[in-house]
């Protein structure tokens, strides 16, 4: 019985969503032009951010005593499909996934009550946005490889280094960094920080080179740390637990972004089919050539297999099991299925769909770093073979 009524929950919840998608997300984003590949005003952000969070859905799954819904992981998932499969610009901000609560939902114990009321709350309640910075020039997906340092100054720290491919660092009042704590000469610990954006010359990050990826997107930056004071108080849960704290994130974030590349990848399948149906060549639709149809079927196959491994494995970690393999194996396979979708849907769509501004031309780039973003797909291979060798 009770999972009858989740179930009907997240129906409940995925048809309200759609409501906004259809009648006030995708004509506000018509209305101001919205492109993600043009800056996009904060003051589109936010209003997207507040009509979420009167919505119900901004930071829908943290609990409900600090304004979540307490929803599971699984019903995120059918939340974030519908979003990315709708084609809004500006998904990623009515879940509070860019830059938002879900950013750090996970990590809420550890902030202290001071930090929370401080920095978490205004995130929470759409008043700011945050990102979490580890990776740097030198350091990827070898996490241990970080430069960045911080040394103790009295009641401060002094932080300095470079962090790169920030997602959501154009939209951050505050930033989680991990740094390089130098306790003495010789000794030396990973440590995680709580670092204010600050203007007007005072101390802080300071916003570097704006990074636009293949998809065009401007939300990814260079954070600099030069002198960058830091209260101790900001250190964020206990000294040198700083890489654990950000691994910690890491089995659901790969198996829920497994949603984001279904989705992508249902509506290239959407689009090909509806394209099929009205694309006359040689005085018939081309879906009516075997070519096609094979084409259309191996697509549909493959997101119905990856639709079936990401909620068995979502499903795990909703209830306490150890996720680690499989959240790799989704990541790996649902990222890889979202590029042969789309490598198809160019194909059906022919010249049309390598037309730039294109929504397959779009989405084509836009896969094509799915296999690249947290964790490649050969560093998600390591990752299931160490745990079968471990059998």
């Amino acid at each position: 019985m009770q999972d009858t009524v989740q179930i009907e929950n997240v129906e409940s919840l995925k048809e309200k969503l759609l409501h906004f998608i259809h009648n006030e997300l995708l004509p506000f984003e018509r209305e101001h032009e919205i492109d993600s590949e043009k800056d996009i005003p904060m003051k589109h952000i936010i209003w997207v951010r507040k009509r979420s969070k009167e919505l119900g859905f901004y930071g829908i799954s943290l609990p409900k005593e600090v304004g979540g819904q307490s929803l599971s992981l699984k019903g995120l998932c059918v939340l974030k499909e519908e979003l990315t499969k709708s084609g809004a610009v500006l998904w990623g901000h009515v879940l509070g996934e860019i830059g938002g609560p879900l950013r750090i939902g996970k990590m809420l114990k550890i902030f202290s009550r001071d930090q929370t009321e401080r920095y978490v709350m205004p995130v929470i309640n759409a008043e700011a946005g945050c990102c979490f910075a580890l990776s740097e020039p030198g350091a990827g997906s070898d996490a241990h490889a970080i430069q960045t340092t911080a040394v103790r100054d009295g009641d401060d720290y002094i932080l300095h280094g470079k962090k790169h491919f920030i997602s959501a660092a154009t939209y951050a009042d505050w930033a989680i960094v991990i740094a390089k704590e130098i306790v003495k000469k010789g000794d030396e610990r990973v440590t995680a920080f709580i670092v204010e954006k600050k203007s007007q010359g005072k101390s802080g990050f300071e916003l570097g080179k704006i990074q636009v990826p293949i998809s065009g997107e401007r939300s990814t930056a260079e954070l600099i740390f030069n002198d960058c004071r830091v209260p101790s108080s900001n250190i964020l849960g206990d000294p040198g637990k700083g890489l654990l704290l950000g691994l910690s994130r890491i089995n659901e974030n790969r198996a829920s972004w497994g949603a984001t590349y279904l989705g992508v990848a249902q509506r290239l399948l959407n689009l090909s089919i509806d394209h099929a149906k009205h694309r006359v060549q040689f005085g018939r639709p081309i879906g009516e050539f075997q070519a096609i149809q094979h084409m259309l079927a191996e697509m549909a196959t493959e997101i119905y297999a990856a639709r079936c491994m990401l909620y068995d494995v979502i499903e795990k970690i909703d209830n306490g099991k150890d996720a680690r393999e499989t959240s790799s194996m989704v990541k790996v396979f649902s990222s890889e299925v979202a590029n042969r979708v789309a490598d198809k849907a160019v194909q059906i769509f022919g010249g049309q769909g390598l037309m730039k501004g294109h929504p397959v031309e779009k989405m084509y780039r836009d896969v094509r770093m799915f296999r690249i973003l947290t964790g490649t797909s050969e560093v998600q291979k390591n990752t299931i073979a160490k745990e079968l060798l471990k059998k």
